[in-house]
């Protein structure tokens, strides 16, 4: 991998060390065809086949993993995220295909109902990408779940959405993200960075206001 690519790879791996949940997104925009290879690799060792679905599935899942175990890989190593991660990838592997071998893994329904619980409660089946994947990450990881909660006490589900997209594009390098993301949306440029600003300050005063969410403090995404 080039010198540049390789530095920019760094960037989102401590970026998701440091608890930067839009790092993720980023990783899986810019890196997903270099993962979704490892993934196939780890398929067909198996000799198995997943399908496209299937596999992008996967891809995120290998993401969520790399968020969580980023602050243990060092780019000193010489290896790639997920050339260091091969065994957790095949553990990854493993388990989709034993579930989807298994559809009647009561253990799986039950963590899917205790999750769909606590964080999904009230979502509907056209939620937003990044919001699905934002439950997701508060599944695995205590931190993403109170910045979820801190983002669902001062902004509404398309607020959210608006921030959490500015701050993907910024880190895939949009130097226009208000641009892109109001014509994700449909809205103007200025309402997009004006909403943005708003809902940060909102999780900046939450976050110097109650001490449980004081740890927000210390986001990129916040401060």
């Amino acid at each position: 991998m080039e010198a540049e690519r390789m530095q920019r790879l760094g960037e989102l791996m401590s970026a998701m060390a440091a608890g930067d949940a839009g790092a993720v997104f980023a990783l899986q925009g810019e890196f997903g065809g270099s993962i979704g290879a490892a993934v196939c690799d780890a398929v067909r060792r198996r000799r198995a086949v997943c399908s496209r679905e299937d596999t992008e599935g996967l891809i995120v899942d290998v993401c969520l993993m790399l968020f969580e175990t980023a602050g243990s890989w060092s780019p000193d190593g010489g290896a790639l995220p997920w050339t260091w991660a091969e065994k957790r990838i095949g553990n990854l592997v493993d388990k989709h295909l034993g579930q989807f071998a298994d559809q009647l893994d009561e253990r799986r329904d039950e963590r899917a109902a205790d999750c769909s619980a606590g964080t999904l409660a009230g979502s509907g089946v056209d939620e937003p990408p990044v919001l699905e994947v934002l439950d997701r990450l508060s599944c695995a990881h205590p931190g993403v779940r109170l910045l979820q909660e801190a983002l669902g006490s001062v902004a509404t589900a398309r607020d959210r959405e608006l921030f959490l997209e500015l701050r993907i594009q910024e880190l895939l390098g949009d130097r226009s993200p208000a641009v892109t993301v109001a014509g994700l949306l449909g809205l103007h440029p200025d309402v997009v960075r004006q909403q943005h600003r708003r809902v940060r300050l909102r999780l900046r005063r939450l976050a110097e206001s109650d001490d449980r969410f004081a740890s927000l403090a210390d986001l990129p995404l916040v401060a």
